[in-house]
């Protein structure tokens, strides 16, 4: 009985995902020569969210540069509707998961496991990852010494990233004792870093940027995290919009002036080398 009820309560569940959006195909939008483009979101500084009504950031100036590819390549008037924002990132992973016909946009590492669920656009963005702490926690210099420096310490991670496996790695590797707990949103982890000096915490670059401008009592160690992780938006495998964002979203795209403008104007001429 207990069972079934879990299993009636996941479908529930299922249905009102996807209910809360919708969204149309490429082929009917095209068909009709006009049409919008839905997306889904989760605030991320720099990439995308609404300042005061706008929406900013380099994900919305690419989506800006994809509607104009498509007006010019295919003749489709495309507008880009902002439905709405997803405030835990596990159910942004499933709200997009579970709704054809709509984009997810944040800064979504590109995984072989996630691609079995999920599609993706090209990657619009190359991004290391970065080992946070507290201002006032010791600093680290090498992962071997992690155990001794940050003894005591608390490791915390987003629910559904990436970042979950780099801890575990890192625990298996260097600190068997430590304890990992888990969080719904960078955002959240943040105001922890904040206030909390044995926390520490691997996050994306490109969340590092939202740190810096905001002058917050965070400090990033000089520790190598393994390779940069490709970031991509998400779509349903019902999708048939994957087909035109692979043809605009190209290594050339990315290699050109505009790009490279896009990222200094909403990342920083500093960040430039560092988010390819």
């Amino acid at each position: 009985m207990v069972k079934f009820l879990t299993v009636v309560l996941s479908f529930m569940l299922s249905i009102s995902f996807a209910q809360k959006y919708s969204g149309d195909s490429w082929s009917k939008v095209k068909m009709k020569g006009s049409g919008s483009l839905t997306i889904v979101y989760y605030d991320q500084a720099g990439l995308i969210q609404n300042v005061n009504g706008k929406m900013k950031g380099v994900c919305v100036d690419i989506l800006s540069d994809f509607a104009e590819y498509v007006k010019t390549k295919h003749n489709v008037s495309l507008n880009i509707n902002y439905a709405g924002e997803e405030h835990e990132f596990s159910s942004f992973l499933k709200v997009v998961q579970q709704t054809p016909g709509i984009l997810g946009v944040t800064n979504t590492s590109i995984t072989d496991e996630r691609k079995k669920i999920m599609k993706f656009t090209p990657p619009f963005m190359t991004t290391q990852l970065v080992l946070l702490t507290n201002q006032q926690s010791p600093t680290l210099s090498n992962l071997t010494d992690l155990s001794k420096t940050f003894q005591g310490f608390t490791a915390q991670v987003i629910t559904g990233s990436t970042h979950v496996k780099y801890v575990d790695k890192i625990k298996k590797q260097y600190y068997p004792d430590l304890n990992v707990v888990y969080a719904p949103s960078s955002e959240s982890v943040i105001k922890n870093l904040t206030t909390n000096p044995k926390v520490f915490s691997i996050l994306d670059f490109t969340e590092y940027v939202g740190v810096v401008r905001k002058k917050l009592p965070i400090k990033r160690h000089d520790v190598e995290l393994g390779n940069a992780e490709e970031l991509g938006f998400i779509m349903a495998k019902q999708t048939d919009w994957d087909q035109v964002w692979s043809e605009f979203l190209t290594a050339d795209y990315r290699k050109s002036v505009r790009y490279k403008k896009i990222i200094a104007d909403n990342l920083g001429s500093t960040f430039l080398n560092l988010v390819r």
